[in-house]
């Protein structure tokens, strides 16, 4: 697992917490994904990058030429922000695929199909904010996710654009694997520099023992 930090009051005892943070959520995440497709799911989190908002649109746009597929959900209480989670069209279709059954073949995301993304991805990212909110000893709530297709890396830079005041984003770059398919997705959490500091000073504290 790699990181990018711009940030130098990120020490890397803190990195190494949030990483494990990370992979504690996912994998809770990836056990209750299990029980939803009667099969076994494993998510693997390869990269984690720490970086100002102005960042987060070079680095999507070096990543994929699509986006696709995206997922919002504001959370609010000890830290608020918004999770961001990103497929592209291939990678939502492969999804929704091992969902319904190798035998039904997905060619367009219908209503139903959406429907079923919203819950994965109300899955992902609350778990993932639910275990940050347990290592900082705190409550969290979450909005009803909202699910929106064919967005392009542009749309994606406009939508930034409008969030000045969510300055740091934690980037999860994580690959899921169910059944034969390997689906790769972008987990975005975007928080003021504020509420940021709450998750690294409660994060410095556990890593000194306190």
């Amino acid at each position: 697992m790699t990181d990018k930090t711009t940030d130098d009051k990120l020490d890397p005892r803190s990195i190494d917490i949030i990483k494990e943070v990370i992979n504690m959520g996912l994998g809770e995440a990836a056990d209750a994904l299990s029980q939803l497709v009667n099969n076994r799911v494993i998510i693997k989190v390869p990269d984690v990058h720490i970086m100002n908002i102005r960042e987060a649109k070079s680095y999507i746009k070096d990543e994929v030429e699509n986006l696709g597929i995206y997922i919002a959900q504001d959370f609010t209480g000890i830290i608020q922000g918004k999770t961001l989670l990103f497929y592209t069209q291939e990678c939502g279709r492969s999804l929704l695929k091992t969902i319904y059954g190798d035998k039904k073949k997905v060619q367009t995301i219908t209503e139903t199909g959406m429907s079923t993304l919203n819950e994965i991805g109300n899955i992902i990212m609350v778990s993932y904010i639910s275990a940050i909110s347990n290592f900082i000893d705190g409550k969290i709530k979450f909005s009803i996710p909202n699910v929106s297709l064919e967005i392009s890396t542009r749309y994606f830079e406009n939508l930034l654009d409008e969030m000045e005041e969510l300055d740091k984003v934690i980037v999860v770059k994580n690959e899921m694997r169910i059944k034969s398919e390997n689906i790769q997705g972008y987990l975005f959490v975007l928080l003021s520099f504020e509420n940021f500091m709450v998750v690294v000073e409660n994060l410095q504290k556990r890593a000194l023992g306190k």
